[in-house]
């Protein structure tokens, strides 16, 4: 069919062809550019992470309100004596020289006495030495006076004067006790060593055979 000539009206049912709307072209320097643009703004992005992670911690927790259950900061301020150049010290650091004080006794002044041996033997006229050791508790420093009270078989009663021990203690002592002649042989003889000073008031057993 041959084109209807110009000035003349399409047949009914006929439509003349619309003409094709003409859409933007991208050239290739306009995609360069777009890559290269998208680069450097993710190269910013990585930076600004590693270099300033406050700012982005700041911009996510929201500015002026602190996440919950986290104290805020406090600050600390320097001591009058504070050195320039030297640290300041924290709330938990004690800024005092510490100070070395003398012990509290725990309880009431009183004595102690260990004497050795416990159990002796020897023959008449012989010698027993005897050790004692006084040791004082909670700042004890009053004399003490010693005797030996011996009984055997309600037949021996004798007290022998130990003598009068002064401070400083501890103190060590050797006491010689000679075994009286006129006591027979073959008894035991049950000795207490009584110690008094400063209201108080020990007493130590002790046995001797006589052989």
């Amino acid at each position: 069919m041959e084109p209807a000539p110009e000035g003349t009206e399409s047949p009914p049912g006929t439509s003349p062809e619309a003409p094709t709307e003409a859409r933007p072209q991208i050239t290739p320097g306009q995609k360069k550019w777009a890559v290269i643009g998208s680069i450097a703004v993710f190269a910013v992005i990585i930076i600004a992470a590693v270099f300033f992670p406050g700012l982005l911690a700041k911009s996510q927790q929201g500015e002026g309100y602190p996440i919950s259950g986290t104290p805020l900061a406090t600050t600390i301020a320097a001591p009058a004596d504070w050195t320039p150049g030297t640290p300041v010290p924290t709330a938990l650091e004690n800024t005092t020289p510490s100070q070395t004080s003398t012990p509290t006794p725990s309880g009431p002044p009183g004595f102690t006495i260990t004497i050795s041996p416990v159990a002796a033997t020897g023959a008449k006229g012989e010698t027993v030495i005897y050790h004692m050791t006084i040791e004082a508790q909670n700042g004890f420093s009053e004399n003490i006076s010693m005797q030996l009270d011996a009984t055997a078989l309600f037949v021996i009663r004798r007290t022998v004067d130990l003598g009068v021990q002064q401070p400083p203690y501890p103190k060590a002592i050797d006491y010689p006790f000679p075994i009286p002649a006129d006591w027979p042989s073959g008894v035991t003889i049950d000795g207490v060593v009584r110690s008094t000073g400063g209201g108080i008031t020990r007493e130590d057993r002790l046995s001797l055979t006589v052989k």
